[in-house]
């Protein structure tokens, strides 16, 4: 049985991170590495560490990202300064990499003076050479699914049996699988619609961005918890 634990591989060729409570996961590929999401450290330093110790420090040669929040972005700079890595991001979460706009504020009004000390206060360093990709797309060897509804242009990425869906499909303590949190979601409506997309994907493995992977019958533990919402 796999040792499930962060700072680990999990599976064959996957390995998972962890950034204070957000998930990384680094995947290999030939000779280099492929990285989905760079976390809130904005040195990287969990991803730069586990690379030395346990993947002979190979090169990035590519980062995939699920989404603009900074909590997933804000080791981008790092990353590309010393890899030069290939970006990819949606249409539709471009311009707030890139920081040519600002992340939205929540939707629940109560919250948004927080959020906005917040959103200034802990940044992600904007890297301009960010390529864009979308729905159907092949990157290497993961297939692109844009999964609209916490961000509106929130991606998932599909490798074989292994879905990487970013926050519209995280796992609780519980092991059961919820939506993204509604606070920093821009569409609950789309979310909703999305993990029922999710639900009719084929997959043996969740690796979301928030709380524990699941190895076995992911894609059947997603038709549950798409029957409930």
């Amino acid at each position: 049985m796999t040792d499930l634990r962060p700072g680990s591989e999990i599976a064959d060729g996957i390995h998972w991170i962890k950034d204070t409570y957000v998930n990384l996961y680094i995947t290999e590929h030939n000779d280099d590495l492929i990285l989905i999401d760079t976390g809130l450290n904005k040195k990287a330093k969990q991803v730069f560490s586990y690379i030395k110790t346990e993947l002979e420090s190979r090169k990035i040669s590519k980062i995939l990202l699920t989404h603009h929040h900074v909590d997933h972005t804000r080791g981008l700079y790092a990353l590309h300064d010393q890899f030069h890595s290939r970006i990819f991001v949606s249409d539709q979460d471009h311009d707030v990499v890139i920081g040519k706009r600002k992340s939205p504020l929540p939707n629940k009004r109560i919250f948004r003076p927080l959020f906005y000390i917040l959103r200034n206060a802990i940044k992600a360093k904007p890297v301009t050479e960010v390529e864009i990709t979308a729905e159907n797309e092949i990157l290497d060897d993961f297939v692109v699914h844009h999964f609209p509804g916490h961000t509106l242009g929130s991606l998932g990425f599909l490798k074989g049996g292994a879905l990487f869906p970013g926050d519209a499909a995280v796992t609780n303590k519980k092991g059961g699988i919820n939506l993204g949190p509604s606070i920093v979601t821009e569409s609950m409506a789309q979310a909703t619609a999305t993990l029922q997309k999710i639900a009719k994907l084929k997959f043996d493995m969740l690796l979301s961005g928030h709380g524990t992977p699941i190895l076995e019958d992911a894609s059947d533990r997603v038709i549950e918890a798409a029957a409930k919402i």
